[in-house]
């Protein structure tokens, strides 16, 4: 039983350090981002006051934050969210469950549509992947073709 407890302990300080991690990101993009910039932080503030930090994994990827419940970063067909931000307090939300992807725009906020696809990440296992290299080339040519 402590193996399991110490297991758990040890995904949520890495789940923590994802956004941390992310956090940073956006408190380094130059002051011309700043809209775009202050929504994430905005948004990453009340999800972190939510505790989703220990659930979920945060991750970007140029223009994206990522959310999945895989310990290490990369994606291939698992579940995700994927939100860009928009600027004016608007922000794009493709959810991606069992391959099938759906859209939608909202304002920046941690409810409503988001709160509803989180839920259902939530719901999922802990993915315990470590990928290579090459399978992030995969990945980031299947959203390049979006």
């Amino acid at each position: 039983m402590k193996n399991k407890s110490n297991n758990k302990n040890r995904i949520e300080e890495d789940f923590i350090d994802s956004w941390n991690l992310i956090e940073n990101f956006y408190k380094e993009y130059p002051d011309d981002s700043r809209p775009f910039t202050n929504d994430a932080l905005r948004l990453i503030k009340e999800m972190r006051n939510c505790n989703l930090d220990k659930e979920l994994r945060a991750g970007q990827s140029l223009w994206f934050f990522l959310l999945s419940r895989n310990r290490w970063h990369g994606l291939d067909k698992e579940p995700h969210i994927r939100i860009t931000f928009l600027g004016k307090n608007k922000m794009d939300i493709k959810s991606n469950f069992d391959g099938k992807e759906i859209s939608k725009e909202s304002e920046v906020n941690y409810s409503g549509y988001l709160k509803k696809m989180i839920s259902k990440l939530l719901e999922q296992e802990i993915i315990l992947n470590e990928y290579e290299d090459d399978d992030l080339d995969t990945f980031f040519a299947s959203i390049d073709n979006d």
